[in-house]
């Protein structure tokens, strides 16, 4: 029976309870498109003669269909109409739970998928208010969804932006937020951010107007001015601490305006302003950078006055953390350059210093300094926090384990040079540092020149070396010769003079370790040619060259395992590429398990923790050497490489992707070639 026909059947026999029963119930059994069943009825109910008895009978069958597909907006106009024609209080009680569960319907274009009930709902909103996470965040972990979905989901449900944290920490802060108790945007999770010349008013929950209105009311927003968006819970906790840091009671106790001064009369008002204040600031920067595993603290003078931007570098990437004032700017850049033993007065240079640091919990490092002078008379200054290295032994390198058992082979050799090459943040000096402890014995003397020295081993004799009174590599490099030793690690090649010290030494039956800023292990032989060193010595005392990447690793915790299509397929193999030795077979691929980022509460809803290292291990044999000795390219060396069983980094890293240690992605992300 067409749709038509069964509305204007239905309408012809409502006085029939019976015959309205019967003919929906087979209309449930025959079909299972529920919203077209939902149809009819919400149509037939449009009908103002309808019974009492059959239009209880109607709503509650609309209102039990709802609850199916998840439409509790409907469910719950639905169970109103109930209780207005009936007074009936089991229509309270499902009002109420309705309600608890209204916020579910963002979500219902996943919940079809996972095919959850009434009572599956209710449990996860129990597990919510007990764990106080997100609906969101609790669906991601017990069911493996992948946040985009749930973001998607939610998009197409409020037709707004949505955004995830990796955005937020991108937008710009609104000064006045800091005028409000953080306590109140923990209660509301509502929290405006500016991305270019849109306000984004980021919220929780959307559809609660009053908190809105409240929100845009205290912080005096026009509403014309703001755009609604959304981002779940935890991302928003997250983006309310980053406004309100531990920084913040810092930044408020140094609140006066700085007056514009003279030139030549900077330097006395500058340090005059450097109060207490500023340097609690400066301090609890650091110690947070620290606590956080950043690598860099960026502090960039932002053009028009508007402030001081504080970036951290973690795990690779950059993200605001704070910004500061423009009255404070200057006091705060002054500060460090007196940690740091630069002029303060100099802006117009660059200068670069050091500053020996301890925090609060009795922790110490070294902080490498580098001023840039700016547009605008502006100055930025870049902080790398040196020490924060993790201490691994040599099993613990992520090394394949043909490249563990070759890397092996190499170091237990008494005397040549290995080379542990990449870009700087590639992990050379924790290789270098594993490899020395597997070396590490009373038998051996090892001496190890750093700039600077970020681990400390029992039985090495570190130098950290200091260009500016002339204790540079080359020099140390020299006295190392002098003082009787069986392996030394020079902790950079910079010049022509430190490379040719390094050939004699690994050709006078010393074990050399050193570091080469190149792109590849090929590379690396050609831009050592070009430093002038002789080609035949070079060949000589070569024993072998690691060049590596880090990548990000996939969290343990919520990486979900999926099946990638056929186009994805295709593009791993045309990453990976020809291999004469050992290629990418379909039969690797078929037993492969791939999986795809989640996020979840251990990895920040990112869905990668940490990174693992990629490699590339060339060994030179006769063959190999002759290329050496007759200058010959790095793509021929390569090439002859690749012959002998030697893989790319690309290569090493989709192999790891087989693994299920990351994606192609992020592989993609830190390799060339």
């Amino acid at each position: 029976m067409q749709i038509r026909n069964l509305k204007t059947f239905i309408n012809s026999n409502l006085s029939n309870l019976e015959v309205i029963k019967n003919t929906i119930e087979d209309l449930e059994s025959k079909t299972p498109q529920l919203y077209l069943i939902l149809e009819i009825i919400l149509d037939v109910l449009q009908n103002r003669k309808i019974p009492k008895d059959i239009e209880i009978f109607l709503l509650e069958k609309a209102a039990h269909i709802c609850e199916k597909l998840y439409e509790f907006n409907k469910a719950l106009e639905l169970y109103k109409k109930l209780f207005l024609l009936t007074s009936s209080s089991k229509y309270l009680d499902q009002i109420e739970k309705i309600k608890t569960l209204k916020i579910f319907e963002r979500l219902k274009d996943i919940l079809k998928k996972i095919n959850l009930s009434f009572d599956d709902l209710l449990k996860i909103y129990y597990q919510s208010l007990e764990t106080n996470k997100s609906i969101e965040a609790i669906i991601m972990e017990n069911f493996k969804i992948h946040k985009k979905e749930i973001l998607d989901s939610i998009k197409n449900f409020y037709k707004i932006p949505v955004f995830e944290i990796t955005d937020l920490k991108k937008f710009k802060k609104i000064p006045q937020v800091l005028t409000i108790k953080k306590d109140f945007f923990l209660n509301t999770f509502c929290i405006p951010f500016q991305a270019g010349k849109t306000i984004y008013l980021v919220c929780y929950n959307p559809e609660d107007i009053d908190t809105i209105e409240k929100v845009k009311k205290i912080l005096q927003i026009p509403s014309s001015d703001v755009q609604l968006a959304f981002a779940i819970k935890e991302d928003l906790m997250e983006a309310i601490e980053m406004y309100y840091s531990s920084i913040s009671p810092y930044i408020s106790e140094f609140d006066f305006e700085v007056e514009p001064v003279e030139e030549r009369e900077e330097e006395i008002e500058e340090e005059t302003l450097i109060d207490s204040a500023i340097v609690q600031l400066v301090n609890k920067i650091i110690e947070e950078a620290y606590k956080m595993r950043a690598s860099d603290i960026h502090w960039e003078s932002l053009i028009d006055k508007k402030g001081l931007q504080v970036r951290f570098r973690v795990d690779g990437e950059c993200f605001v953390y704070t910004t500061i004032p423009e009255h404070q700017k200057r006091p705060v850049i002054s500060r460090i350059k007196i940690m740091a033993n630069l002029d303060i007065a100099e802006r117009r240079l660059p200068q670069d210093g050091k500053i020996k640091f301890k925090t609060k919990e009795g922790k110490t490092f070294e902080i490498r300094v580098a001023t840039v002078p700016t547009i605008e008379n502006n100055e930025d200054v870049v902080m790398r926090i040196l020490g924060g290295i993790e201490f691994r032994e040599l099993e613990e390198l992520d090394l394949t384990e043909e490249n563990y058992k070759n890397f092996k082979r190499i170091l237990d050799y008494p005397y040549g040079l290995i080379l542990v090459v990449g870009p700087t943040g590639s992990g050379k000096t924790t290789t270098l540092h594993a490899a020395l402890k597997y070396l590490n014995s009373p038998n051996k003397k090892i001496w190890t020149a750093e700039d600077p020295v970020e681990i400390v081993q029992e039985g090495l004799r570190q130098v950290q070396v200091n260009p500016k009174i002339g204790l540079t590599f080359a020099r140390v490099f020299r006295a190392f010769l002098r003082a009787d030793p069986d392996i030394i690690m020079i902790g950079e090649t910079r010049d022509q003079e430190t490379a040719h010290t390094l050939i004699e030494a690994s050709l006078t039956g010393h074990l050399v370790l050193t570091t080469l800023h190149t792109n590849s292990a090929p590379e690396t032989i050609t831009r050592l040619l070009n430093m002038g060193i002789d080609p035949y010595n070079f060949a000589d005392a070569l024993l072998g060259i690691l060049a590596q990447r880090l990548a990000k690793r996939l969290c343990k915790k919520c990486k979900k395992p999926y099946k990638p299509n056929k186009n994805e397929i295709e593009r791993i193999k045309r990453e990976y590429g020809y291999h004469p030795v050992k290629p990418l077979t379909d039969e690797m691929i078929e037993n492969a398990t791939f999986f795809e980022p989640v996020g979840c509460s251990e990895c920040n809803y990112t869905g990668f923790k940490g990174r693992f290292a990629i490699h590339e291990l060339l060994i030179p044999d006769d063959e190999l050497k002759s290329l050496i000795i007759k200058n010959a390219p790095a793509n021929e060396i390569r090439d002859l490489a690749m012959q002998k069983r030697f893989l790319t980094l690309k290569q090493d890293g989709i192999l790891k992707v087989l693994k299920g240690e990351t994606t192609l992605k992020q592989i993609l992300a830190v390799t060339v070639r």
